[in-house]
């Protein structure tokens, strides 16, 4: 049974054809994965509450996707085997990504609160999440400020958008690019776990 009704509609944003963005992911795997696995329940925020579709996490920035994903328990002393074993990549969409805007003026006319986006029992945000998909089959995903920095935008990219939709610009792996992280742990006031053995120089 629907929980959320969208009286107003569904509020939209636009990312154009083409425009990059980034996904945070280990090394060694593809960027371009939905989950949860096939046969497992859902685990992160906007996943499907009964197996409706399959979820890709990115963000506009890379700052925002590191914090969703390094930082996302509020967690600020990370051990660096964590970290080393995962890099980003730049992605773009070969089409035009249509998104519920769940932030700013959103979340009123969705007729939720912030909770959907930054709260610790994702039940309410998979039900939310599994209404939008089943209302209207021409939205793509979600947009919606993530939780450690709400200056950030993230996306949760339901799989009617095809992986063959996007194309892989350009990736990184953390552990060659020291100084943009020690550039975002410095900005959150993270750092590294003393207990983890420190990298060759």
């Amino acid at each position: 049974m629907s929980t959320y009704a969208f009286p107003s509609g569904i509020k939209t944003i636009s990312v154009p054809a083409e425009q990059e963005i980034v996904r945070v992911h280990q090394v060694g795997k593809g960027a371009l994965w939905y989950g949860p696995a096939p046969g497992q329940p859902p685990a992160y925020r906007f996943d499907a509450p009964a197996g409706e579709y399959r979820t890709l996490y990115c963000a506009e920035e890379l700052t925002g996707a590191f914090v969703e994903t390094v930082l996302r328990k509020a967690q600020r002393i990370i051990g660096r085997p964590f970290v080393d074993a995962r890099g980003w990549t730049v992605l773009a969409c070969k089409r035009e990504l249509r998104l519920a805007k769940v932030f700013d003026e959103g979340l009123v006319l969705h007729g939720v609160t912030n909770d959907i986006c930054a709260g610790d029992d994702y039940s309410a945000s998979q039900r939310f999440a599994g209404d939008l998909f089943a209302k209207d089959p021409r939205v793509d995903g979600i947009a919606y400020r993530a939780r450690h920095n709400n200056g950030q935008i993230c996306y949760a990219v339901f799989d009617r958008v095809a992986a063959h939709d996007f194309r892989e610009i350009d990736h990184r792996a953390f552990r060659a690019e020291r100084a943009i992280v020690e550039s975002m742990m410095k900005e959150h006031g993270a750092v590294w776990d003393p207990m983890t053995p420190l990298p060759p120089i």
